[in-house]
């Protein structure tokens, strides 16, 4: 082993787990600006919530779970679709996102109910609770996927479906390319650097969920969401990485560790890179690699 492989072996990762989760969805500040840019920005005619929508397929009177609802982006429209014999729980690991939830979920003609808890703990609900489960976007923060996916299976009855909505772990690399390039540039230390994540989190991504998931469910059928994130100008790209991203991660693991100028060096070295793009091409482009899997 050489000396710079033994020494990027020794580097321990940052923890994005627990605490930085309640920390991340305390406000709704990145979630909002992430969904936001995912639409007004797509290049797909179909928003990805009308493919979940169908992936759901909803006669209106399930009994559902959304398993880590976030702000209720997503539940706002699903159970707006329900009607007399159908209800909803919505569940997240965070109070404030659950209180975002009820005052976003404003129409629901059937009963809604938000609870706090861990997908890792469903033991609440007995078996065969639920109709349709859907966990969109949560096994990027889940450190046993085989555990929440179990649980999801157990709950889920005889008749019905869960579905899971997750993004390739090499989803959206220009950003992740040119953010690591700016870093190297403004001088950010190398052992800081090889701490953060180069890619998406989590044990379980895109590349490895028909497999988890078949160890728990007969059927799983992958129903692909290509997209692309389209800029025309640089403003919406920083907003997306800076206040939807925060730097890729790396300024919520800085803490006080440098001072406020390295990241307005990093922003103006990353917005230089965008506007360059912009002009040879006209526009800059993030590609995206989704998936919802239909588990039966």
């Amino acid at each position: 082993m050489s000396s710079d492989t033994a020494q990027a072996a020794a580097v321990q990762p940052f923890n994005f787990g627990l605490e930085y989760i309640r920390e991340h969805f305390g406000s709704n500040t990145a979630l909002f600006t992430q969904q936001m840019t995912h639409n007004v920005y797509r290049s797909n005619s179909e928003t990805l919530i009308d493919h979940m929508l169908r992936c759901l397929d909803l006669t209106g009177r399930e009994s559902l779970l959304d398993l880590g609802c976030g702000n209720g982006f997503i539940l706002r429209d699903v159970a707006s679709r329900l009607r007399a014999g159908g209800r909803a729980v919505a569940m997240d690991i965070s109070p404030a996102m659950l209180e975002l939830a009820k005052r976003n979920v404003t129409v629901s003609w059937a009963p809604l109910e938000f609870m706090e808890g861990r997908a890792e703990d469903l033991s609440r609900f007995p078996d065969g609770t639920f109709d349709r489960v859907m966990a969109n976007f949560i096994f990027h923060y889940i450190e046993d996927p085989d555990l929440v996916c179990g649980e999801i299976a157990r709950v889920v009855s005889d008749r019905g479906h869960a579905i899971v909505t997750i993004e390739a772990r090499h989803s959206m690399p220009e950003m992740y390319a040119m953010h690591f390039d700016a870093m190297e540039k403004v001088g950010f230390p190398a052992e800081f650097i090889a701490r953060l994540p180069r890619t998406r989190r989590g044990k379980m991504v895109l590349d490895n969920s028909a497999e988890i998931l078949s160890r728990h469910f007969d059927s799983v059928e992958e129903k692909p969401y290509p997209d692309a994130l389209r800029f025309e100008t640089p403003e919406p790209y920083m907003t997306f990485y800076v206040d939807g991203h925060r730097f890729c991660g790396a300024k919520a693991m800085a803490g006080d560790e440098f001072p406020d100028s390295m990241f307005d060096q990093l922003y103006a070295t990353v917005e230089a890179k965008v506007k360059s793009v912009i002009a040879e091409k006209g526009y800059f482009e993030l590609s995206k690699q989704n998936s919802v899997f239909v588990c039966k």
